[in-house]
């Protein structure tokens, strides 16, 4: 009787360090998995502490003031990769029924590769201490530059999963529904002159429909 108690103890105690064994290595499992997925989610703070989302109607800003004198950054792509470009082209308005904004990126700009296979892109304005930031930004490319790394601004990410720029003050997200080329043959003497010898050289015209804007709190 001793020794068949004595084995049943033995017994359990091998099976019991097993389970253990099993369970710690579940346990970690799962936590690894949870970190891992929660670092490819996107971020929405867009819409949740920092900025308020509000109606293109009460965005009271001029056109000019946000892409000649100030500035977007273009934003395009996903948490995975993306790139983005300062730019001084562009429009705020109304087409076919739709607010929207209109951007212009020339076809030799490595944005230009991730506009034409996204969806979607942001533009983010700032306020004028980053205008160091955004020249650099301009004159880079992203084909060899960590201009996120170089600059030291904070990509965040839309429910959507299109990044922005925490140091903004102003963030629109848009959804492409048309482009088109420039043709440089219409475009005044001047004009023409911006572009290289090689005709195939122009600018690409977006029209985004007007989703989300969202302004600094």
């Amino acid at each position: 009787m001793a020794k068949n108690y004595k084995q049943l103890k033995i017994f359990m105690k091998k099976n019991i360090l097993t389970i253990l064994i099993f369970s710690v290595m579940a346990n970690f499992a799962c936590v690894k998995n949870h970190t891992a997925d929660a670092a490819t989610q996107p971020t929405d703070s867009v819409a949740v502490k920092r900025f308020q989302k509000i109606n293109i109607n009460d965005l009271k800003v001029s056109p000019d003031s946000l892409f000649s004198r100030g500035w977007f950054v273009l934003a395009v792509g996903d948490s995975t990769n993306f790139n983005e470009m300062t730019i001084s082209w562009g429009a705020l308005g109304t087409v076919w029924a739709m607010p929207t904004a209109t951007i212009y990126v020339r076809n030799t700009r490595y944005t230009y590769e991730f506009l034409e296979r996204n969806k979607y892109f942001t533009l983010c304005a700032f306020p004028e201490e980053y205008r160091e930031k955004l020249e650099f930004i301009g004159t880079k490319s992203g084909r060899d530059t960590d201009k996120v790394a170089a600059t030291g601004l904070t990509p965040l990410f839309t429910k959507l999963g299109n990044p922005y720029f925490e140091e903004a003050w102003l963030v629109i997200e848009c959804e492409k529904i048309y482009w088109n080329d420039i043709e440089r043959k219409n475009l005044p003497a001047d004009s023409q002159k911006m572009y290289s010898a090689d005709p195939k050289e122009t600018h690409r015209m977006y029209i985004g429909n007007i989703i989300n804007i969202w302004v600094k709190r």
